[in-house]
């Protein structure tokens, strides 16, 4: 399956009639906007350099539709952002040299759930979609094969698997080792969050819902 921009715009553009102010959770920052497409000589040359490949989908996206903006909460992140994004201080090289090394987590035990990030009661609704990614002791990144794309805020992030069996699906992690599955990929993730937003009364309702919040403070 392809992106369509004209659709994913007239979307967006309905949202944004209703919430015209962005104050729907992360709109003040997307804004329901969508950046210019990257060339795709610059995405190629990235997995020339480091030897992995992106899902095609998620390169469609980029190259045709969009280079990040209007997404989940926060939003997608530009192309460029991603490429730093894990990688602290001085080792963003190192970070961009992680994303050929497989992602392979393990299934999250019982034990562990109880004192993750994640909530317990998420976990035993659905513990075959909660995991632990164990990185080496001397690993300078967090997670190998794992190409962040964008913020729930906070501590949480969502990303993109770009090496490994589980190339093309996307997780969430509390960047603290565990991850939750989302979706086989990044169309399917990205397709969810377009259909909820395309149902007028969806956003109607959390608009009216933050702005309830909005007069208890």
């Amino acid at each position: 399956m392809a992106f369509c921009y004209k659709e994913i715009a007239a979307i967006l553009k309905q949202a944004h009639c209703i919430d015209q102010k962005c104050e729907l959770f992360g709109a003040s920052r997307h804004q329901y906007k969508l950046n210019p497409p990257i060339n795709a000589e610059v995405a190629r040359s990235v997995e020339e350099t480091y030897q992995f490949t992106f899902p095609e989908d998620y390169f469609q996206f980029i190259t045709q539709v969009a280079n990040g903006g209007a997404g989940p909460d926060y939003g997608i992140m530009p192309f460029e952002d991603s490429l730093m994004s894990g990688a602290y201080n001085n080792f963003q090289e190192a970070y961009k040299r992680s994303l050929k090394t497989p992602f392979a987590p393990r299934p999250m035990l019982p034990e562990e759930a109880e004192s993750s990030s994640f909530s317990k009661e998420a976990y035993q609704q659905t513990p075959d979609k909660f995991f632990i990614y164990e990185k080496e002791d001397d690993a300078i990144c967090d997670t190998d094969g794992f190409f962040v794309l964008g913020t729930h805020g906070c501590q949480w992030d969502f990303g993109l698997v770009v090496s490994g069996q589980r190339k093309g699906q996307i997780f969430t992690t509390d960047n603290e080792g565990a991850y939750f599955f989302r979706a086989y990929s990044f169309y399917e993730f990205y397709r969810q969050w377009l259909d909820w937003l395309s149902d007028k009364e969806n956003v109607q309702k959390e608009l009216a819902m933050w702005h309830k919040l909005g007069q208890k403070k």
